[in-house]
């Protein structure tokens, strides 16, 4: 077969670390083949694809028929492309949270939704929690960063209040980590409390701000069933967050000014202290027990002997789903994330035709993405191939293609060679490395990658830069209109000034990045004295850092 310069230049890819390449032929990837899957999996027939639903359904079997044709096979012993995930929908009864602060001024009623927002119970139907209030701090044990938020505090049987995120002082994926509310409620838990009040600071206003949680966190929700999931540790009975009003006055009891604290939380750890206050939670809630479909399909390795490792690719099928008021109830998901599915599909088109590679790659549409990691997180505690022959996971989540990108915001690429692949992988466009704009965020923990780091595999969660183009200049204008306007919203729709050129462009890379990292003469490696594989891979193998 003939290619054009280009498309050869795109398909030179990294071996090893970056120190080698070599050319693959393949078929070219294709931006009407993206705009075609996204089209069909944000289309309104499928009301939204949210996990559990008729909708989610259709684009599961959508996706393994696409798996079908290119002639990837089931994981594992498995006999089909889905895992089954089984599910428990909560929701609040109506009327059905009653919650009271009871401090020296008196006792106080607050409005679910409104002052507080609290979810539905997820073990207990019929439920009262009572405890008295502790501050403390970022509510963060982290022995290796020398940080403990619990240190001389009594916490146990307590109701726990906590900033959300994580110190700036944090290296950043560790503090993606440590800001994850999951790992949060963990901590909590073991320390003895049994309830986690949380704040939002100045910060995490621009990230999650209170007017959405306190939206969305009353609505229904998932999680996972398996008893397997919490593997018996203590669990946190529920968690709140408090409105900024709320906050303030239960700080004012105790003398304190919360905006200080905020601030002084810049610069140092604040230090915890008991408040003269207790909470009272009276919730009754309503449980429907359904399942699932993570949809898993693996292109066989071509080497004898790397064929028994893989790369896992994954990108979440289901959308998110939000209040349903207004004119347009159908939060299609175009951008996120039937884009990144479109992407992933004609990777796994692409490398297909071209024969495919020595490493296995499993191609992962996770399910429940938006509800917490669901479909990823059971697929680790439940895996189909082995945990231990999983050599890299790389995220597709989002298709940000409103500009011709000239960076690639790669997190993950400075803890492991996976980032010497990627960085091979953008040259070969035209792109370059960009660091992560916005660490506070924690990006590198809100997408179904972070589930295998957990596990001490190497991750990798790429997507463009915002603004610079090649060419000079800046472009920021459709980007920045989705994410302040259509972001998880029913207009994130095929509407939308997408590129299509741009996400041809931007499925090179993606392509570029899993063929590197599959045809690779070694398996992706941490570095050496690498503060994330401290963490998650301690036993694990390490190369010198480039």
């Amino acid at each position: 077969m003939l290619y054009s310069a280009g498309l050869r230049a795109v398909l030179a890819i990294a071996l090893g670390w970056g120190a080698q390449a070599v050319m693959v032929d393949a078929a070219p990837v294709s931006g009407e083949a993206i705009k075609a899957h996204t089209a069909f999996l944000s289309d309104d027939l499928l009301e939204g694809r949210e996990a559990g639903t008729r909708g989610y359904d259709i684009a599961a079997a959508y996706v393994a028929t696409q798996f079908a044709l290119y002639g990837l096979k089931p994981a594992g012993a498995n006999p089909d492309f889905y895992q089954k995930v089984p599910l428990r929908r909560r929701s609040l009864q109506p009327d059905g949270v009653r919650f009271e602060m009871r401090t020296k001024s008196g006792a106080q009623l607050y409005q679910n939704g409104r002052d507080i927002a609290v979810d539905a119970s997820a073990t207990t139907l019929d439920e009262v929690i009572e405890a008295d209030v502790v501050f403390a701090g970022w509510g963060i044990r982290a022995p290796g960063l020398r940080h403990d938020d619990y240190a001389g505090l009594n916490v146990r049987g307590k109701a726990v209040v906590i900033l959300e995120g994580a110190p700036a002082s944090f290296p950043g994926a560790l503090r993606a980590h440590y800001s994850w509310i999951q790992q949060k409620e963990r901590m909590a838990a073991e320390a003895g409390a049994i309830a986690l009040l949380t704040l939002k600071s100045p910060e995490r206003e621009q990230f999650s701000p209170w007017e959405r949680t306190r939206q969305a966190r009353p609505l229904p929700a998932l999680g996972w069933t398996d008893p397997a999931q919490r593997e018996h540790a203590p669990t946190i009975k529920a968690t709140i967050t408090l409105g900024p009003e709320v906050a303030r006055s239960l700080f004012a009891q105790g003398g304190r000014n919360v905006d200080e604290i905020y601030q002084q939380s810049i610069s140092s750890p604040p230090r915890g202290f008991n408040l003269p206050a207790s909470i009272r939670l009276a919730r009754k809630s309503v449980h429907e027990d359904s399942s699932t479909s993570n949809v898993i399909g693996v292109l066989p390795g071509t080497d004898a002997s790397l064929k028994n490792e893989y790369i896992v690719v994954a990108s979440h099928l289901d959308a998110w789903v939000g209040p349903k008021a207004g004119p347009d109830t159908i939060y299609n998901g175009a951008v996120d994330n039937a884009g990144g599915i479109a992407a992933m599909l004609e990777v796994a088109r692409v490398l297909s035709a071209a024969g495919g590679a020595k490493r296995s790659v499993l191609f992962f549409a996770t399910a429940a993405e938006e509800k917490g990691l669901l479909g990823s997180d059971y697929f680790v505690a439940h895996p189909l191939v082995p945990l231990h022959d999983i050599v890299g996971a790389i995220s597709v989540d989002g298709l940000m293609a409103f500009h011709d990108f000239a960076g690639i915001v790669a997190l993950g690429a400075e803890h492991s060679t996976l980032g010497e692949i990627s960085l091979v992988a953008a040259r070969s466009i035209g792109a370059v490395h960009e660091p992560d704009p916005i660490p506070g965020r924690g990006n590198l923990a809100l997408s179904d990658q972070y589930p295998f780091l957990r596990v001490g595999i190497p991750v990798l969660f790429p997507n463009p830069a915002r603004g610079s183009r090649r060419g000079g200049g800046e472009d920021v204008a459709a980007w920045d209109e989705y994410e302040s306007r259509h972001y998880h919203q029913p207009s994130d729709a095929m509407k939308l000034p997408l590129r299509w050129d741009v996400a041809e462009r931007w499925g090179q890379y993606m392509y570029a990045v899993v063929a590197g990292a599959a045809n690779g003469s070694r398996r992706p490696l941490w570095y050496e004295a690498d503060e994330l594989a401290a963490v998650f891979a301690p036993t694990a193998a390490r190369v010198k850092r480039p």
